[in-house]
């Protein structure tokens, strides 16, 4: 079966104007947002844990997207850190991290406040 030439470019047309498709003139590339380099950039989460007794979550993603993000503050806490492995008791969040090279240790007890800066200044 053979397909007309304006059968095609209707098509096209059609799903260009409808948003369906792109022509790759117009199509955009992602750019990331411009972040200007800090002292947080050099800080390496290896592991983050977050529990008590025999029961720890591994929340070492969720450590590292909040800490990404510029100036957050948060809390050792089921809220902020998605995860409550022992449900009604007081837990820990332990991060191992490393900091200009140095590798570190900071233990923030339930509802201990965290940022990048505090785990800097622990590494100092």
């Amino acid at each position: 079966m053979k397909t007309h030439p304006l059968l095609i470019l209707g098509i096209s047309v059609s799903l260009l104007t409808a948003g369906c498709a792109t022509s790759w003139k117009t199509a955009k590339t992602f750019q990331p947002p411009s972040v200007e380099p800090t002292a947080a950039a050099d800080l390496l989460i290896i592991s983050a844990t977050y529990g008590s007794g025999t029961n720890y979550s591994d929340v070492t993603a969720r450590v590292n997207d909040l800490l990404r993000q510029p100036d957050v503050e948060f809390f050792a806490s089921p809220k902020w850190l998605g995860a409550d492995p022992t449900p009604g008791w007081n837990k820990a969040l332990v991060i191992v991290y490393e900091f200009k090279g140095h590798r570190h240790v900071f233990t923030a007890g339930e509802n201990g406040a965290v940022t990048a800066s505090a785990l800097m200044a622990a590494a100092e």
